[in-house]
């Protein structure tokens, strides 16, 4: 049976399901897998629950069956991947199982991804705290900081596989320059970097966090079954236009002043590590370089 070439490790909000959609529209990728974020890697709940909409893949069979060694490059998304220590142990679990796997993990503003990750919580995760409530958790496990640390998550990677099998990609870059990102993440994965689809324009999920969302849809998203045999594009309008008669506009929050220069003093020894690791500046970023 076959296993992945590479995954999407991450992070969360920062782009994964974009890029999930670009890179299946490449003639040499096996189109990902329907079921994004398969969370085979990051090992059982233990007391804390997967995202809304989502499951784990939990035996080696079912996970082998979603790939295709007819297609010489082939992989999977799942942002969970890069979300210690909520998820612990999965880069050992990756080399053990596909030792020579290339790694693409998505980064954004940390202090951006914050607030994101919080509007979607209020959206589909029915979050009642106020936003300066939810980001003022000192919790290391706070789905809202957590995910923000991308060099502590990297460090971990780099223990098990070289720096070369790693591609970091800013967010910011796959909207400003599309083309130009897909075309170096393309050559990472070693195929045609000169392929261009129609479908590169579209962004994904972009306003999944404007509208604020009913029980019964939370309750669809956490236990969808039978949706998931119709085919894709038709699934997306009729979840839609489902969702939308059954939703709310919401406001976007407004980060207090001492909230986020909070969140960049907890981010900024991170974020110049992740420089330091990568030569990358990510000058769009809230955080100067020191």
């Amino acid at each position: 049976m076959a296993r992945p070439t590479f995954l999407i490790i991450g992070g969360m909000k920062c782009g994964t399901t974009s890029l999930h959609h670009y890179l299946g529209e490449h003639p040499e990728i096996q189109r990902l897998p329907r079921m994004k974020e398969t969370n085979f890697f990051s090992g059982p709940p233990e007391g804390i629950p997967y995202p809304p909409g989502s499951r784990r893949i939990e035996h080696l069979e079912e996970y082998e069956k979603l790939f295709d060694d007819a297609y010489k490059v082939r992989g999977e998304a799942s942002p969970c991947y890069a979300l210690y220590p909520r998820r612990k142990g999965v880069p050992e679990r990756i080399k053990a199982l596909v030792p020579n796997a290339k790694l693409i993990y998505l980064v954004r503003d940390p202090v951006a991804r914050a607030v994101s990750q919080y509007q979607f919580s209020v959206s589909v995760e029915n979050e009642r705290r106020s936003l300066r409530d939810a980001l003022s958790d000192d919790d290391p496990y706070s789905i809202y900081t957590c995910p923000g640390f991308y060099a502590a998550q990297l460090e971990r990677y780099l223990l098990h596989f070289p720096q070369e099998s790693i591609l970091v990609v800013d967010q910011a870059d796959l909207r400003a320059d599309r083309q130009g990102t897909l075309r170096e993440i393309f050559s990472f994965l070693d195929v045609d970097d000169s392929f261009v689809s129609p479908r590169f324009e579209d962004e994904f999920n972009a306003g999944e966090e404007r509208r604020a969302y009913s029980r019964f849809v939370i309750l669809h998203r956490r236990t969808q079954t039978s949706a998931q045999r119709l085919p894709r594009g038709l699934r997306r309008l009729l979840r839609r236009s489902a969702e939308h008669l059954m939703s709310r506009p919401l406001q976007p929050p407004v980060l207090d002043e001492d909230v986020r220069r909070r969140l960049q003093t907890l981010y900024a020894p991170d974020v110049q590590r992740l420089r330091e690791l990568t030569g990358e500046s990510f000058s769009s970023w809230s955080l100067p370089a020191g």
